[in-house]
């Protein structure tokens, strides 16, 4: 069963936006950021956070 993906909300109050980095230090690794970040607004809200998928549950098991 796959689990919804939350859209969290950003320092703007607006749905943040999902994006994928091509960067070398994290290319394809996906984070939510403010949708105004970078695109000529004065005062973007720089929200950001990772987009990890969730552990498996055998991931989750302590000693």
């Amino acid at each position: 069963m796959e689990i919804p993906e939350l859209i969290p909300v950003c320092y703007c109050g607006n749905p943040a936006k999902l994006n994928t980095p091509w960067s070398n230090d994290n290319p394809g690794r996906r984070f939510f950021g403010c949708k105004k970040f970078g695109s000529g607004f004065q005062k973007p809200c720089r929200f950001f956070t990772w987009s990890d998928p969730p552990l498996m549950p055998r991931s989750e098991l302590c000693c």
